[in-house]
């Protein structure tokens, strides 16, 4: 078109290189500190999901004891001291497998008394326990790291739709911008045509050919495209501003290279099927659903009665002092069951039942979601249809306003029209030509919209 070629020639002038729509959202990414946030987030999300296997961290204990017994009036029988000083010193360290839920404890325990033939003692044990019912196979040990993978899934949906929206509002302003340059070159098209008018009118009048009241005419018609240009540059020097901050770039280098009066050819889908399969929105309810669904497992396993396998093995001796006990060692080994059960089930119960309401509710919930993004989806692809038309009718309309100015021009010429015709009729070919923008606007703003629905904006 004329505007695109008018613009092809301003930029080689400038030697700028417009921005296009991908090279914008490039920049965007790249500069504005809205996606490093979004990055932070997603960081924070695998920390989280690290530090869900604390419990899997080896746990060391020490403990010590000092007891003084005294038997003053020598009541008992087995005593043989008055006084008896004892010290125990033990440590530990526990470790837990998430993947079984089972745990094993490594333990020394030293124990020195001040009287006695064999004083000192020395322990060494080994303890595992093994989940049967309850916990079997760490299924509630593992809650929390389960839940926050389908967190670290579901954030990098949600990361998306959230950078979706706001590109979409940025995009939305680059649509402004070339808009505002629209309108500006429609503008600047009618104030040199005005002038244009003005100089052939005064040389008339000199001529004694028209009447005063023409040139008065021409000149008001003059001041009207002069304001109007101004108040378009206005737009187009806040636009401009607004996103050489946005995208940290000079205002020179804040040119669109948008094409307004492109059109919109969406590929052939069964909007309501491909929502329901692609949509985000609908995935992070999915994902919603697993964190829910993975709790309920957790809860009724938890439901059930504790019952572990206890396995053990120790080596204990006593001898006069320490190197003698490690040197006279006795070996014992266990194994046993270890049931508990709590009668009743109350908070079991409870949570099994709440978590199967919240589960309900997200079903329903995401119904209504696939109910709001197909009427969305739907209306926006009607909407764009419909503008289309409209487009179509704007460059019917041009045409018609250009033949009738040139019409109103030649009567005026051959003396059977007046001035105000002529002014009217160029007039309303401006306002045509700034409907055509104003629509091609709207048109593709909602084809950004639309793309934003269908997840297409951002992939």
């Amino acid at each position: 078109m004329k505007i695109i070629l008018i613009m092809t020639i301003l930029l080689s002038a400038l030697n700028v290189q417009a921005l296009t729509k991908q090279t914008f959202v490039e920049r965007l990414r790249t500069t504005h500190p809205f996606f490093n946030q979004q990055m932070l987030f997603s960081k924070i999300k695998l920390i989280e999901k690290r530090a869900t296997r604390a419990n899997e961290d080896w746990v060391v204990a020490i403990k010590s004891l000092y007891k003084n017994e005294n038997d003053a009036t020598n009541a008992s029988l087995s005593t043989t001291y008055e006084r008896l000083d004892t010290t125990s010193i033990g440590i530990s360290t526990t470790k837990k497998n998430i993947n079984t839920g089972s745990d094993i404890t490594i333990k020394h325990t030293w124990k020195d008394k001040s009287k006695g033939v064999n004083n000192t003692k020395n322990e060494f044990s080994i303890d595992y326990t093994y989940p049967l019912l309850r916990n079997k196979d760490g299924i509630n040990d593992r809650l929390n790291f389960d839940i926050a993978q389908i967190y670290i899934n579901q954030n990098a949906l949600q990361r998306l739709e959230t950078e979706e929206d706001f590109i979409l509002g940025k995009l939305s302003r680059f649509i402004d911008l070339a808009y505002a340059q629209e309108q500006q070159l429609i503008n600047e098209h009618r104030l040199l045509l005005a002038e244009k008018e003005l100089v052939l009118a005064k040389k008339k009048y000199a001529a004694s050919v028209i009447k005063k009241v023409d040139v008065l005419l021409q000149q008001d018609a003059y001041q009207t495209a002069n304001q109007k240009l101004l108040q378009a540059q206005q737009d187009l020097v806040i636009v401009r501003h607004e996103i050489a901050i946005t995208l940290d770039l000079d205002l020179d280098k804040v040119i669109s290279s948008i094409d307004l009066y492109k059109t919109y050819s969406p590929n052939e889908i069964i909007l309501k099927e491909y929502l329901l399969k692609n949509s985000r929105v609908l995935k992070i309810n999915n994902l919603l659903q697993k964190i829910l669904k993975r709790r309920l497992r957790s809860f009724k396993n938890e439901s059930k009665a504790e019952l572990d396998l206890n396995l053990g093995i120790s080596s204990a001796g006593e001898n006069v002092n320490y190197s003698k006990s490690l040197s006279n060692q006795s070996t014992t080994w266990k194994a046993g069951l270890s049931l508990s059960y709590p009668i009743g089930g109350i908070k079991a119960d409870s949570d099994i039942e709440k978590t199967n309401i919240e589960l309900e509710s997200s079903v329903q919930f995401k119904r209504e979601q696939l109910l709001n993004i197909y009427i969305q989806a739907k209306t926006l692809k009607k909407k764009i249809q419909l503008l289309k038309k409209i487009l179509q009718s704007n460059q019917a309309q041009i045409k018609i306003a250009k033949a009738r100015t040139i019409e109103e021009k030649q009567r005026y010429n051959n003396g059977n029209g007046q001035a105000s015709f002529v002014i009217n009729a160029q007039n309303n070919e401006q306002v045509v030509r700034l409907r055509y923008a104003q629509v091609a606007k709207n048109y593709q703003k909602s084809v950004l919209e639309f793309q934003a629905t269908i997840d297409h904006l951002v992939r």
